[in-house]
């Protein structure tokens, strides 16, 4: 069973049409960081299955958690999670599914910079995520076209072994990282780009993008002190069996 999770804040304007438009596919899960303007009663409204609030505010990777856990708990062999802000388009989860379904071991990415169709990323963000996109290339060796794209199916087995400790939007690139470091397929499947009118995004592309970066930045210099620990520890002297 595969469900849906949508970490939600403030979103009340947007919650219902992208929730019943997943309703008819997959159970819903909406996980409401404490919204003052009513997201989880609407959610609730249009179909979502489970909705789950947060008492005080806690931010997304939180909501994620949350969100993970409660799917877990239902039974989900996989985990969708996309936004409630209608960014992601919920036409693209039959694809992104299927790509599940192919390779069920994977990591699911929604690539935003393959879809034919869709509203231009803007410049800042743009910038932002192909810093990432590098940074998480260099680190697992592995050419990651994407990585901050929140449109993504996850095997559960991912999320229950993967650590889960970051905070904001570096929760998404930890588990990105963890599961290229893994061994674990990832998937890309292009998705619609979508940047409604007037309504601003939740990533902020200086801050968020400045984290993402100091975070990849300290597991470099992690890599880097275990590679110089390894040199320094003696080796073990190879041993050749010979059988007759």
């Amino acid at each position: 069973m595969i469900l849906a999770v949508i970490p939600a804040f403030d979103e009340a304007a947007t919650i219902g049409a992208v929730v019943r438009r997943l309703r008819a596919r997959v159970g819903v899960i909406v996980v409401d960081d404490a919204s003052t303007d009513g997201t989880g009663e609407a959610a609730a409204r249009s179909g979502a299955r489970w909705v789950v609030r947060h008492p005080s505010r806690r931010g997304k990777a939180a909501a994620l958690r949350t969100g993970f856990t409660e799917a877990l708990r239902r039974g989900a062999s996989a985990v969708v999670t996309l936004d409630g802000d209608g960014q992601h388009d919920p036409d693209d989860l039959p694809r992104l599914v299927a790509a599940a379904r192919r390779c069920p071991e994977a990591l699911v990415l929604g690539d935003r910079f393959s879809a034919a169709a869709g509203d231009p990323i803007p410049v800042l963000r743009r910038g932002a995520i192909r810093a990432a996109d590098l940074g998480v290339g260099w680190l697992t060796g592995v050419p990651i076209r994407d990585t901050q794209c929140g449109y993504r199916v996850y095997p559960a087995a991912l999320l229950r072994e993967a650590p889960l400790r970051g905070e904001g939007f570096v929760l998404e690139t930890e588990i990105l990282l963890g599961a290229a470091r893994a061994g674990r397929p990832l998937v890309s499947v292009p998705v619609r780009r979508i940047y409604p009118r007037g309504r601003r995004s939740r990533f902020r592309a200086v801050v968020d993008g400045g984290q993402i970066a100091g975070f990849l930045v300290g597991e470099a210099l992690v890599g880097l002190g275990r590679g110089l620990a390894s040199l320094r520890s003696p080796q073990p002297e190879a041993r050749v069996s010979i059988e007759a």
